[in-house]
């Protein structure tokens, strides 16, 4: 049964890692990303399907007046026009335009001035006839009668009358400049204190002016004792100094009686209106907005009116609303996949061109996308005062996922799809930016530290880490929106307090959420690494145990090869050091390299002298020579699949010989051949079956392989002979263009000397010759025997 399974999960990795066309894999990306597309739109769009209508209809559960039998919440930020706050507003606009009057300035040249100097004229001709007396006075101006005999008397003894008619006219004057003296009561007076007044002069060239309400007066408060009296009566006191106090009462009582008799002010009610509606027209439709997650009624509160017009606008509007808002998510993602697409085509063309590595993006990103999902479901409940206290995203594992494929691939791939995932928990949040600062940081920290992750203890300080970089962003977010972070009302015990304050009970969710995404990465580690034989860290750590069956089965069958495979692997290890590549992946890889040698060991020249055996195998036929070597890659690649290595251990079997030709053979089958023989011989018969390097590890190992043969043959080892030696073999693989797909440069392949010649000169350096146990022996005699004769 183990077998069973074993060989079955062999076939299903062979499948997962199967090298396939670009263009069919490009096919699968689309068939998924398709599938991510409406699988994530739906889930986000899900609180905005089938929204049922709220009965507010007259006998209805939610009509006016009646208590609410359930909670009713709104799912989505909309606006809608408010007709009683657009009629408002159109009252505030209309409000404070001012109310228009017409001062009519002839009324002060041809009224009062007029009567005014009529009257002064008979006073003139009574004091001159020896007859002033107030009684006099009272009886020939009839406009005088009304003043007291104080008053007028103060007249009389003033001795220069046209003086006394230039004050009165001051005062009247300075009364007419600065009010607006109207005939009727106002029943308006409170919107006129409130907008103003816009006094229009007529008979004079000064322009219309806006003046304070207060300045406008019924002729009917000049007299009344009150505030209006008394502010008149400190305008001529302040404007006519140097009057006697009785002289000052007399004119300021006698200019108001002709300001009373001639008011110059007019309502003018048709420009006030037509100014106003105006105003009131200007005023756009007033919109209300219903926010996201916006409790509209509790279950047993009374609908009041404002209520029933919420629910009524939700009634109207939450269909229209809904369908902008899918609409909207769903071209958001279309807009993300494709930066996201543009972005790992730019930067890692090569990396995604397998099945297996897709299936576990998009896996990992749905499995994210469900859990989203879930917290959605319970994060929104009603009555449920989750979002008073934490933020949406710390409910999701967006750091398990950029943790994980920063580990398994690089950071950025797990930046992107963290990028793409930080906008879905935006829109899962309803619009909340905190969470969207949260998910987007928590994925870049995941996804760089993921790469660092070397011991099983990285992974607590990811932890650590992660927890720490959401406290930081939780707190700015509680800051940003003014949150409380302890108890709003203290218990008296400041444990108690701690405990059930907001911001202990944020730190330990953040706390939850960094050590619950690097745990369930350990989980899903071995997992991943079983299903779809990803060479993660911890997987090639595992394959360069040496107790593994294979390397055993070589030492055992052929230990000369088992020998040059670690000496190949001291030598790519330090140039892949060196060149900052993946070091541990190209040791593994080389310790694999040869294991198709391990059924005809005996044929290989390293091991003849170990394997006395005969062979079964016609040596001096060079076709079936270089058949045998060619087996060797592919008995190498089956024995790898059944022992199921992961597919980059796999591609250092065939690329570290690449397509080269076997020289030794194709030239001993020309040599030995007829001339008619010859020209049968193919050479790709005597070529390896590829394919070429297609990495930089790879290609190290191709030269690497090469030059530790070559290096058994040299007389004598040397820094200058392994230069030369170095140089020839990387010159011959360059003539083959073994190493055009490999990406290494000029400036690479020094590097790759230098590596090598230090390995090689450390390990073949010459030893001292050790002298005889016989002859060391025969010196302690001798030197006895001389100690004895002296």
């Amino acid at each position: 049964m183990n077998q069973l399974f074993e060989n079955t999960m062999a076939k299903l990795t062979d499948i997962l890692t199967k090298v396939r066309p670009v263009s069919f894999v490009r096919n699968i990306q689309i068939i998924l990303v398709f599938v991510t597309l409406i699988f994530v739109t739906y889930n986000l769009a899900i609180p905005f399907f089938g929204q049922q209508k709220i009965n507010i209809e007259q006998d209805g559960p939610f009509s006016e007046g009646k208590i609410a039998p359930e909670t009713i919440q709104s799912v989505k930020e909309f606006f809608y026009d408010d007709p009683e706050k657009t009629s408002q507003e159109k009252g505030k606009a209309s409000g404070n335009i001012p109310i228009s009057f017409d001062k009519d300035f002839n009324v002060l040249t041809n009224g009062i001035d007029v009567n005014l100097s009529e009257d002064m004229d008979l006073l003139k001709q009574i004091v001159s006839e020896g007859r002033g007396t107030p009684a006099v006075v009272k009886e020939k101006i009839p406009r005088w009668r009304n003043r007291t005999n104080e008053e007028i008397q103060a007249i009389l003894d003033y001795g220069r009358k046209d003086k006394v008619k230039s004050f009165i006219q001051q005062y009247i004057n300075l009364i007419f400049s600065r009010y607006c003296i109207v005939k009727e009561e106002l029943d308006f007076q409170k919107d006129l204190d409130k907008s103003g007044a816009k006094v229009r002069n007529l008979g004079t060239q000064e322009p219309a002016a806006v003046i304070d309400g207060n300045l406008v007066i019924p002729r009917s408060q000049i007299y009344k004792e009150g505030p209006i009296l008394s502010t008149l009566q400190k305008l001529a006191e302040d404007k006519l100094k140097n009057v006697s106090p009785d002289l000052l009462k007399a004119i300021s009582r006698i200019g108001l009686y002709y300001v009373y008799s001639y008011p110059a002010c007019t309502y003018n009610s048709e420009e006030t209106e037509a100014a106003r509606q105006k105003a009131a027209d200007s005023i756009a439709i007033q919109k209300s907005r219903i926010q996201v997650n916006e409790i509209i009624v509790r279950a047993g509160e009374v609908v009041t009116p404002t209520v029933r017009l919420k629910l009524e606008m939700m009634n109207r509007y939450a269909t229209r609303a809904n369908l902008a808002s899918i609409t909207s998510i769903f071209i958001s993602q279309c807009v993300l996949i494709a930066i996201i697409g543009f972005y790992l085509i730019r930067y890692r063309p090569n990396r995604l061109n397998d099945l297996s590595s897709n299936l576990i993006i998009f896996i990992t990103l749905w499995i994210v996308v469900v859990a989203i999902y879930f917290v959605s479901k319970t994060f929104y409940i009603n009555d449920v005062d989750w979002e008073g206290s934490y933020y949406f995203a710390l409910f999701v594992p967006i750091g398990m996922i950029c943790l994980l494929l920063g580990f398994v691939y690089d950071e950025q791939l797990g930046i992107a799809l963290g990028f793409f995932l930080s906008f879905t928990v935006f829109f899962a949040s309803r619009y909340n930016p905190t969470s969207f600062m949260l998910a987007f940081t928590v994925a870049v920290v995941s996804a760089v530290y993921g790469r660092k992750l070397k011991k099983r203890i990285d992974f607590l300080k990811a932890g650590f880490i992660i927890s720490f970089v959401q406290i930081l962003i939780s707190t700015a977010g509680y800051l940003f929106d003014g949150r409380e972070f302890w108890v709003t009302s203290s218990s008296g015990s400041f444990y108690f307090d701690l405990t059930h304050s907001n911001i202990f009970r944020l730190v330990m969710l953040c706390f939850i959420n960094g050590f619950a995404s690097t745990t369930t990465v350990q989980f899903l580690l071995p997992i991943y690494e079983y299903i779809f034989n990803i060479p993660t860290r911890f997987k090639l750590i595992e394959l360069a145990d040496t107790g593994h069956p294979l390397l055993q089965e070589l030492l055992t069958k052929a230990p000369s090869t088992y020998t040059h495979t670690f000496m190949v692997a001291a030598m790519s290890e330090r140039a892949a050091q060196n060149l900052n590549l993946d070091w541990l992946l190209v040791r593994v890889g080389v310790y694999f390299h040869d294991i198709g040698k391990i059924p005809n060991a005996g044929f290989f020249i390293e091991n003849q002298h170990l394997i006395p055996k005969p062979e079964h195998i016609d040596k001096n036929n060079p076709a079936l020579a270089a058949k045998t070597v060619i087996d060797h890659v592919l008995d190498g690649i089956e024995m790898a699949k059944k022992a199921r290595l992961p597919r980059e251990i796999i591609d250092f079997i065939p690329e570290h010989h690449g397509t080269s030709t076997m020289a030794f053979f194709y030239h001993k089958a020309l040599q030995t051949l007829s001339l008619q023989a010859r020209k049968k011989i193919r050479k790709s018969d005597f070529q390896y079956p590829g394919p070429k390097p297609r990495s930089k590890e790879t290609g190290i190992v191709m030269i690497a392989d090469s030059l530790e043969a070559a290096s058994r043959s040299l007389d004598e080892v040397s820094p200058e002979s392994l230069d030369e030696l170095i140089r020839k073999i990387i010159n011959s693989k360059l003539a083959e263009n073994q190493l055009d797909e490999s990406g290494l440069t000029l400036g690479d392949l020094e590097v790759i000397k230098s590596s090598f010649k230090e390995v090689l000169l450390s390990s073949l350096h010459q030893r001292p010759k050790y002298p005889k146990p016989e002859d060391t022996k025969a010196l302690e005699e001798t030197t006895k025997a001389k100690k004895v004769s002296k």
